[in-house]
């Protein structure tokens, strides 16, 4: 019977299956920047948002090897992954099947839940409210990806933000009345970025920010469109620095390919440095991304027909698996969700996007970091040329100088382009704060003093 089950969902995911994503111009990635990251005071945690760390999740369930089995799929990693995800198409039947199959590896559901028939098949009706009476009854916590990579035009539900928008809000809404298990993610696709805001359905709707990234050789089976190149934390960037300072980050779906059919050859190496780029960066560079799930899927045997491009599967090799097993052994990747600790809050590490200069190696940052970040007082005294910093009980005056003094090593405050710039270390000292520095990682973390 569970056979069947597993024939007849293969065939529903293959009617549900998004058209392959077209491809902007590839990213060039870039020299390797210094990140500065900033520790916020007064962030309030999100449904399910864990303080620390990121929750592992994959998706496995076209994996033929392993015939979609969760429990080996944590065997053979190493490691009990906190989610699993599925495709479901909206007016398709509930999978209980597949919830109770969760429960048994104890893990947590991530439905990928699409309108592919169009949005005018959202309504406010007994399938909408009854699909959210059982994620209810579930009784586990419920990522609810809706709609998702509605920035590009190969889904069936883009092309009207402000429908879109409209329906994303119903079905919010209809979560919240019957379903307080659920969290909605709102997922898009890497690129295009010129699309992405029109569709944001606004902060009181929205749980947690998504973003699908892959890493292939070439885009679009085109030997001419090479994306050898493309670092996935850079792919990451925009969504990231776009929400990440008033929205938990998932990356919903992430995969490197290891084999294409568009040269036929073999790309190994490739998919364990991207992989390993990916699972470091996000543990290191990027604390606000909160789950990650892999696409554990060879396309070439379990794709419909102009998709069978690619192979992410990780279980079909030893060398990719061994890596990713390696990667996810850090504790910062977390095998359990919960508790829910919404509204509680915390201080989280917000990379700081713009308003950072270096000067002969040391870091300035401009007024609107410390006021943004660090929640200070800047007061600007034109008659002594000095600029005052306070929080709380704490206070500094710096002297500003000329720019081109600080280029000779004078120390101090400066303008440029009608912006204060005022030395870090001084600064975060004066304000009650710590400077660490990782040359490995060029990373600046500025924490609170009585961190720990």
């Amino acid at each position: 019977m569970m056979r069947l089950k597993f024939v007849i969902w293969g065939l529903i995911f293959l009617l549900a299956w998004p058209v392959p994503a077209k491809a902007e111009p590839a990213f060039k990635q870039k020299p390797q920047d210094i990140r500065v990251l900033i520790e916020v005071e007064g962030y309030k945690l999100a449904k399910y948002e864990p303080v620390e760390g990121t929750y592992l999740g994959a998706y496995v369930y076209q994996d033929t090897l392993i015939k979609g089995d969760m429990k080996e799929f944590n065997r053979l990693t190493g490691k009990k992954h906190a989610s699993f995800f599925l495709y479901v198409g909206y007016g398709q039947k509930f999978p209980q099947w597949w919830i109770d199959q969760l429960k048994e590896v104890g893990a947590a559901a991530h439905i990928a839940w699409e309108p592919n028939k169009g949005l005018d098949q959202v309504k406010d009706d007994e399938y909408l409210r009854g699909f959210a009476r059982k994620l209810k009854e579930a009784g586990i916590p419920v990522f609810l990806r809706f709609a998702s990579e509605m920035n590009g035009d190969w889904t069936a539900y883009s092309g009207d933000p402000k429908k879109y928008i409209e329906k994303w809000r119903l079905v919010h809404d209809v979560m919240e009345q019957e379903a307080p298990n659920v969290m909605m993610v709102w997922t898009v696709f890497t690129f295009p970025q010129s699309t992405i805001i029109k569709y944001y359905p606004g902060d009181e709707y929205v749980d947690w920010v998504g973003v699908n990234i892959y890493n292939v050789v070439y885009h679009n089976n085109n030997i001419k469109h090479k994306a050898s190149h493309e670092d996935p934390l850079e792919l990451l960037d925009y969504v990231y620095d776009t929400f990440s300072m008033r929205k938990p980050i998932q990356i919903s779906e992430y995969g490197a390919t290891h084999y294409t059919v568009t040269d036929g050859k073999y790309y190994e190496d490739f998919a364990i440095q991207k992989i390993t780029r990916m699972y470091n960066g996000i543990k290191t560079r990027y604390p606000r991304v909160k789950s990650i799930f892999y696409f554990n899927v060879n396309n070439l045997a379990n794709a419909p027909e102009g998709r069978r491009i690619n192979n992410y599967a990780i279980t079909d090799n030893k060398r990719i698996l061994g890596t990713y097993s390696e990667l996810i052994e850090d504790p910062h990747f977390l095998s359990d969700i919960g508790p829910n600790l919404e509204g509680r809050t915390d201080r989280e590490l917000m990379h700081v996007r713009d308003g950072v200069h270096i000067v002969k190696g040391k870091i300035f940052v401009s007024s609107r970091v410390l006021k943004e970040y660090m929640k200070a007082s800047v007061n600007w005294d034109s008659k002594k040329k000095q600029i005052t910093i306070k929080k709380g009980e704490r206070s500094a005056v710096l002297n500003v100088v000329s720019y081109a003094n600080v280029l000779r090593g004078a120390k101090g405050a400066f303008t440029l382009k009608g912006t204060s710039y005022l030395p870090l270390r001084e600064a975060a000292d004066a304000l009650g704060y710590r400077v660490m520095w990782d040359n490995s990682e060029k990373l600046i973390k500025v924490v609170l003093a009585d961190r720990t």
